[in-house]
């Protein structure tokens, strides 16, 4: 068979990500997490969070705040994964000369106001505006 249109790569378990709209897709797997973030190699700080947003946006940042995650694909070059021999994904976003190790956890107690995670992209159409929620719309709870 042959194919004449160039097809993207098909990565498993292991692979580096630099399309926004990648990033978004592998980061929509992650609701808690563990986090280092590292400059030069040097580690800055480490914790557990919730991650709350992610968002493709040029002008806003990415915000750790009171364990919640507000993460812009836009503020790193690109995400590398690594699944270990468990089947745990490590995610890595890369910056210049920093590095934000996200490793997913399973503690429901850590996410906040235990709200339903609502996963919010449009499939046919994806631009650097766009907003991924995890926030349930509902603020009535």
């Amino acid at each position: 068979m042959h194919v004449t249109r160039p097809l993207p790569p098909l990565l498993v378990g292991n692979g580096t990500l630099t399309n926004p709209r990648d990033m978004v897709r592998a980061l929509e797997t992650v609701e808690t997490f563990a986090y280092r973030y590292l400059v030069d190699g040097e580690l800055i700080t480490e914790g557990k969070a919730t991650l709350v947003r992610i968002m493709a946006d040029d002008e806003s940042a990415s915000v750790l705040v009171n364990s919640c995650m507000f993460l812009n694909v836009a503020s790193f070059q690109y995400l590398n994964f690594h699944t270990d021999e468990t089947g745990q994904a490590r995610l890595d976003l890369f910056v210049e000369g920093a590095l934000l190790e996200i490793t997913p956890l399973d503690e429901p107690e850590l996410r906040t106001g235990q709200r339903q995670v609502i996963r919010l992209m449009e499939e046919s159409v994806f631009d650097a505006n766009s907003i991924v929620s995890l926030d349930d719309d509902d603020e009535d709870e």
